[in-house]
């Protein structure tokens, strides 16, 4: 996979254990060992079916404040990963990615998630909280307020899956109009956007070790949005008002005016839970705000910071 273009230079690659490996784009900036010191630290976490090049239009801005990470989840994209793949995975290889970029009580991360990105930034924040200082949820949240929607629940079911899948590499076209419920308008995107987006897409539907991934993810994602409920809530407070923490500066989510896929009313659990908690409307934006809005979806993130890290 070819990195979109602003990107290049800040590929990095992390190798963990076995053949396992981590791909990930790196701004602003290299790891700070001392407490206190350098940039604020943001992890962008893409959704399933997407890999770090998601947030293309994102890291360029941010970069020139914090230092930004941004990785392809495991099996996903450029990152090999033998094995089981799921929430867990997602969750561990965050972890080792923080470590090694020198997060740590002194100097922790704000993650930021879309989609099941959010879930993964959730469950990081909560299994070690000595590495984040604060959450950034981008179209989606756990736990839902609406119940899993069926076409995702379709999808779980072995052979149906993969043959709706699978149809996409006999239909290349059918596989590019795929990503246009996700957008508010996607004949907006600039032609190069169009153009990679497309290769993009065609190169994940070809690819068997992305379908492993997306299936595997994608199951995993559903059993931990059923099993979410007021329990994971009152975890989730933990990190956001343990310790006389404010949740102001602890939660910010950010949703697309038009979301088709996440509606801003799958997040009423959380806001009702945390009503102090910082939500912002991108207009004209769908599910992937800061594809179509990366300026706007940037500008409520650095306010976000600069209170957070006030």
């Amino acid at each position: 996979m070819r990195s979109w273009p602003a990107l290049a230079g800040m590929e990095k690659l992390l190798e963990l254990r076995g053949r396992e490996t981590l791909f990930y784009y790196a701004a602003g900036g290299g790891p700070v060992r001392e407490p206190g010191a350098g940039k604020p630290l943001v992890v962008l976490v893409h959704g399933l079916g997407d890999e770090a090049d998601s947030w293309r239009g994102l890291i360029p801005l941010l970069g020139e404040r914090c230092r930004v990470l941004a990785p392809d989840l495991p099996g996903f994209g450029r990152s090999a990963a033998p094995g089981s793949i799921g929430v867990k995975r997602h969750v561990r290889a965050l972890v080792r990615l923080l470590e090694e970029e020198g997060a740590g009580r002194e100097n922790p991360a704000v993650l930021a998630g879309n989609s099941m990105g959010a879930l993964i930034a959730e469950e990081t924040a909560v299994s070690r909280p000595d590495l984040a200082k604060a959450l950034i949820l981008i179209d989606g949240c756990f736990p839902l307020a609406a119940k899993p929607d069926r076409g995702l629940l379709f999808l779980c079911l072995p052979f149906l899956g993969k043959r709706w899948y699978r149809r996409f590499r006999r239909d290349h076209d059918a596989a590019y109009r795929s990503l246009f419920p996700y957008y508010a308008d996607f004949e907006a995107m600039g032609e190069a956007e169009r153009r990679f987006l497309r290769e993009r897409v065609i190169e994940r539907v070809e690819s068997a070790s992305q379908e492993r991934a997306y299936f595997a993810s994608l199951r995993s994602m559903m059993r931990s949005s059923l099993a979410s409920g007021r329990r994971y809530l009152e975890k989730l407070g933990l990190f956001l008002r343990g310790s006389a923490g404010d949740a102001s500066k602890k939660l910010l989510m950010i949703w697309g005016e038009k979301d088709r896929i996440t509606p801003q009313a799958s997040a009423k659990l959380l806001r009702e839970a945390f009503p102090e908690a910082a939500f912002t409307v991108i207009k004209g934006a769908g599910h992937l705000p800061h594809q179509e809005k990366p300026a706007e979806t940037a500008a409520a993130i650095l306010r976000f910071l600069d209170r957070s890290f006030r």
